[in-house]
């Protein structure tokens, strides 16, 4: 069931449109039809139809259209289904979706995949006009302000080595990629990340979190203490039995500053039932828990990514499999680990013998250079996050298919 509406047969081996529509109902084809006549477009396809529609048509034609409108009102999934359709698509289509819902965690997720507008039923012809421009040959971008990523590391047991590794992406980042992090140790009662890295406390977090109904950037940077240029630290060495003198909901202002002044916010979560560790799984864009090749590590994976993912933003979560201590008989093998928790591992990190403690004692970066070595490995967590083998501006059927890969 479709209904065609196109101005003129492209020849062999250009685009076969630049502008495909795909909408549900007949009022809305209309609407669209109106706005392609005014902006005088010479090729132009307009159906009525759903995604599967989309998918089975866009996999015939030549190329891929300029401007892609999809309509999602009759898709239960709809992220599964843009999924679908990006195998299908170049990557230069330039997506506007519309619906029904109106829906700003649908709205923010879409927008996370790299759609470039979601638009929400009845749309009019004004409207199209400010999101498609056509004369320029983009849709207008949505004014969203830039903010850094919050990434937390959290473990599945004491002593799987979380600030190790946290730390360590942390300093990669700033060094070797030139971003500007913030390192949150959420361990108010002194985690090792300030001896790791050479550094005394400032109790910092303590302030920021009682004073938060009257933070600002300034505040905030005013509380960090620097190492470098471009890794800073925020942590606290509450006294041991003392009351916190602050309450829950002040960690999420924190973290809305600390976004708007860096590329990164590490969280090092030291204790998964803290209440900051449930503010930061809440806020987190990426989390990586940390397991090791135990039986009790094993168990407890399994309760916590459920416990993690199973929140209202459903952050990303990847597994890293430590080896913080020398091989002995008896680990888990790391198979049987993955198949006990029925996912993947996104990277095993091999035991370093030597050059990690001596790092971790005298406040500098590791020295081995064994091939695919603990390094390596902190380079490729931070590539995961970076994407810096992919061009930074991948489009957004790029960044579908990395994320379904």
């Amino acid at each position: 069931m479709s209904t065609e509406f196109s101005f003129s047969k492209p020849k062999s081996g250009t685009r076969n449109a630049d502008f495909i529509a795909f909408v549900s109902d007949r009022k809305t084809e209309q609407i669209v039809k109106s706005f392609v006549l005014e902006q005088a477009m010479p090729h132009a396809h307009i159906v009525v139809g759903n995604v599967d529609d989309a998918i089975a048509y866009i996999a015939k034609v030549d190329r891929s259209p300029l401007f892609l409108l999809v309509d999602l009102q009759d898709s239960v999934m709809p992220l599964s289904d843009l999924g679908r359709l990006a195998e299908v698509c170049e990557p230069s289509v330039q997506v506007v979706a519309l619906g029904e819902r109106n829906d700003v965690g649908l709205f923010r997720s879409l927008l996370k995949i790299g759609v470039r507008d979601y638009l929400v039923k009845p749309i009019t012809v004004e409207l199209l006009k400010r999101t498609v421009n056509v004369s320029e040959g983009k849709v207008s971008p949505v004014m969203l302000a830039r903010a850094g990523k919050t990434i937390a590391f959290a473990g599945s047991r004491g002593g799987v080595g979380v600030t190790t590794l946290a730390l360590n992406v942390a300093r990669h980042l700033s060094e070797d990629t030139h971003r500007r992090v913030a390192y949150v140790d959420l361990n108010l009662h002194g985690g090792a990340a300030n001896s790791m890295l050479g550094l005394q406390s400032n109790n910092g977090l303590i302030d920021v979190l009682q004073n938060v109904h009257r933070l600002d950037p300034q505040y905030v940077e005013r509380t960090l203490v620097a190492k470098g240029s471009r890794l800073f630290m925020l942590s606290a060495e509450h006294e041991y039995g003392a009351a916190r003198p602050f309450g829950p909901g002040a960690l999420p202002r924190v973290l809305e500053l600390l976004c708007d002044s860096f590329h990164y916010v590490i969280l090092d979560i030291g204790t998964v039932t803290d209440p900051l560790a449930q503010e930061a799984f809440d806020h987190a864009a990426r989390v990586y828990l940390v397991a090791d090749r135990s039986v009790h590590s094993t168990r407890e994976t399994i309760r916590l990514l459920r416990h993690i993912e199973d929140r209202d933003n459903n952050p990303p979560t990847s597994l890293l499999l430590n080896n913080p201590n020398a091989v002995t008989g008896g680990r888990v093998q790391s198979n049987d680990f993955m198949t006990a928790i029925g996912r993947t591992v996104l990277y095993e990190i091999p035991f370093e013998a030597k050059s990690l403690a001596t790092a971790e004692n005298l406040g500098e970066a590791p020295k081995e250079k064994a091939v695919n070595g603990f390094n390596q490995m902190i380079t490729r967590i931070g590539g995961d996050l970076t994407g810096q083998q992919m061009n930074a501006e991948r489009s957004f059927f790029q960044k579908l298919r990395l994320r379904r890969s």
